[in-house]
């Protein structure tokens, strides 16, 4: 499977982490953002609060499956300022 890697920049709107959560679960492919030390499952509410620390002037989204294109567009959609 191939990755498709994702780059939100800086200015983006923050969202709630519930929302990305479950924005992400609307979509069968994998999407991850990277942590320090791993990949933190965008999916997995627990994996998003205790993980993402988000630095630097944008979010960096890995997604892999059959539906990623369709996922980038909506992740793009709703940092959008």
């Amino acid at each position: 499977m191939l990755t498709k890697r994702v780059n939100i920049l800086a200015p983006y709107r923050t969202l709630p982490i519930s929302y990305l959560v479950r924005t992400a679960n609307q979509f069968t492919c994998d999407i991850y953002i990277q942590g320090d030390t791993s990949k933190i499952n965008v999916k997995d509410y627990e994996a998003m609060q205790t993980g993402l620390q988000p630095r630097g002037n944008g979010l960096v989204f890995y997604l892999g499956g059959s539906d990623e294109g369709a996922a980038e567009v909506k992740l793009r959609k709703l940092f959008e300022v």
